[in-house]
């Protein structure tokens, strides 16, 4: 049944390429760091010349299907990358990958000369990094000039519940306890500046006071407290604190920094094929379809086209001739790497790029199955569901996320964006849902963001910048890069999640700029593709959407992915 849903939809019988070899046998191996010869967990085990790959787990253990003379390409976060080549006889494979000393050496001045963030645990400073339970750190993404007092900022918090007390007055609940706890409604424990306070408190705290709200939810994270936190705590710190609070978390609203830009629009270049020009000036030579058609499955053959952007690049020409044509050559791409994360991802940012939502889903559902470990996945499958008017499955998979209800799987790092992304659905299709069990902060009316960027990435191995340039020429610039940004990679990498949400409100009106720069200096077979997602009036009826892919490769210098009116 699946195959002839492969083939309705993607609109041809698939084809086998001549490399292709019988890969029945499969190799076991082992990655290792040097010299303290510990496991390696999501590394990533590439055959060259192929689209096939795999990860090792969390002993460092892998498998993959191999024939003798492969060659394997090994990477791994803050490591050198190895490549090896599988021998004759079938012992399994023990691969040594040495730290990338320079990452690592300037990672660690950075630390030495800035003072680490910090989170209280009983009460007492302590790393960030020793901290091992899930938190939400909101900072003051729902305060604003209206609030009254901390129970009304409350109220817009998802997952808090604000009730009637039994003994009057206001009570904040953790909505997202459940069993016990959630049967016996125990308050949430409130923490004003390292210190216990009642709940009371929060109708006396000016939230223009507030510069910081950080929710403890999980019973991982609450058990902390001992009883006192069974239901959950909020830690509140406010101006009147004496301590300076470093965490390098992003705030959620785009705010522009005081620097001065004047490089003005960098514009790309229209010559988007370097890798594949050469294949493509050879097709053109054929006026017709089928003529084309048979000079690309000659030139697919070759190992120089075995790369992603080479595909890419054949869909986009041949949909000249119809949507069916692009399909054709993507389909080839998905047959060869239907169990590559990064070559799924890639075909689904194509699919939906081009407005074929139906296909996107279908890609993205298959990449949910080979990795239900994979956050993203969800709600990645979530959203389309949206896009293709599966409302009621949309609405079930969003729920599962916000009440991390999938076994063994933590939503957490997505949660806000989870969040904006439900509001949306009910703010739009709230008669086509059952909207029974979902918390009443998700049922607001008014819900809006004026503008909504969102970057997806294939790879959270990619290093990249960001810029984002205000129309009084000033601009921020968001790093993803092993120095810059080395606990949001590993996080990445261990959750299964490549993708940041920014949001533009109560801004500079007029013409922005958004750059986009490639960190890496590298183009492997599999480049990362950005997908950069802007939308208009989010929420409301006048709601504008725009989706761009790019290959990040092409980007060595600084250009100017987008250019909006923000009025």
């Amino acid at each position: 049944m699946k195959k002839a849903i492969k083939i309705m939809l993607f609109l041809l019988c698939f084809t086998t390429l001549g490399y292709a070899q019988d890969r029945s046998q499969f190799r076991n191996g082992i990655v290792v760091s040097l010299p303290d010869k510990q496991p390696i967990s999501n590394a990533v085990i590439t055959i060259k010349g192929t689209f096939l790959e795999t990860e090792t787990d969390k002993n460092g253990s892998f498998s993959i299907a191999t024939v003798p003379g492969d060659e394997l390409v090994i990477t791994a976060f803050l490591m050198n990358s190895k490549t090896v080549s599988v021998p004759s006889n079938n012992q399994p494979l023990n691969i040594e990958l040495e730290y990338n000393a320079e990452v690592l050496e300037a990672i660690t001045l950075r630390e030495k000369q800035t003072k680490e963030g910090y989170l209280e645990r009983d009460f007492i400073e302590k790393d960030k990094k020793e901290i091992g339970y899930s938190y939400q750190d909101l900072q003051t993404e729902f305060i604003n000039g209206a609030d009254i007092d901390l129970y009304t900022v409350a109220r817009k918090i998802p997952m808090l519940d604000v009730a009637q007390g039994p003994f009057g007055g206001q009570v904040v609940y953790n909505s997202r306890m459940r069993g016990a706890l959630g049967g016996s409604k125990v308050p949430i424990q409130v923490v004003v500046d390292g210190i216990s306070v009642d709940q009371n408190a929060l109708a006396f705290i000016d939230p223009r006071q507030v510069t910081n709200i950080t929710i403890y939810r999980s019973l991982a994270g609450t058990v902390k407290y001992g009883t006192f936190g069974a239901g959950g705590v909020m830690r509140i710190t406010t101006t009147n604190t004496t301590k300076v609070r470093t965490d390098t978390r992003e705030i959620p609203s785009l705010v522009i920094k005081g620097n001065n830009y004047e490089e003005g629009i960098l514009p790309i270049s229209d010559n988007t094929t370097i890798a594949t020009a050469p294949f493509i000036r050879e097709i053109k030579r054929y006026t017709n379809l089928e003529d084309a058609f048979k000079a690309y499955n000659l030139q697919r053959e070759q190992a120089a086209t075995r790369n992603l952007a080479y595909y890419l690049d054949m869909a986009n020409y041949f949909s000249r001739w119809g949507a069916t044509h692009s399909y054709t050559v993507l389909s080839d791409l998905f047959e060869q790497a239907n169990d590559n994360p990064r070559i799924l991802k890639a075909i689904a940012f194509t699919l939906e790029e081009q407005g074929h939502f139906a296909q996107a889903t279908f890609v993205l559902e298959t990449l949910l199955e080979l990795r239900p470990d994979n956050i993203q996945a969800y709600r990645d499958v979530a959203r389309l569901y949206t896009q293709i008017g599966r409302y009621n499955l949309a609405a079930t998979l969003y729920k599962q996320m916000i009440y991390n209800t999938v076994p063994n799987v933590d939503f957490e790092p997505i949660h806000p964006i989870v969040f904006n992304e439900f509001r949306h659905l009910i703010a739009n299709h709230k008669r086509k849902i059952d909207f029974s069990n979902i918390p009443n902060e998700f049922m607001s009316v008014n819900f809006k963001k004026d503008v909504r960027i969102v970057l997806e990435y294939t790879n959270p191995l990619a290093e990249f910048e960001v810029q984002f340039v205000s129309p009084k020429k000033n601009y921020y610039t968001w790093r993803h890069t092993f120095f810059d940004s080395n606990d949001l990679i590993e996080n990445e990498i261990s959750k299964g999640f490549a993708l940041k949400e920014f949001i533009i409100e109560d801004a500079d009106y007029g013409n922005w700029l958004v750059n986009v720069k490639n960190s890496n200096g590298t183009n492997d077979a599999v480049p990362t593709l950005l997908k950069y997602t802007i939308y208009q009036d989010y929420g409301l009826p006048t709601e504008k959407k725009e989706v761009k892919v790019v290959n990040l490769s092409q980007f060595t210098d600084k250009v100017t992915l987008d250019n909006f009116i923000y009025q």
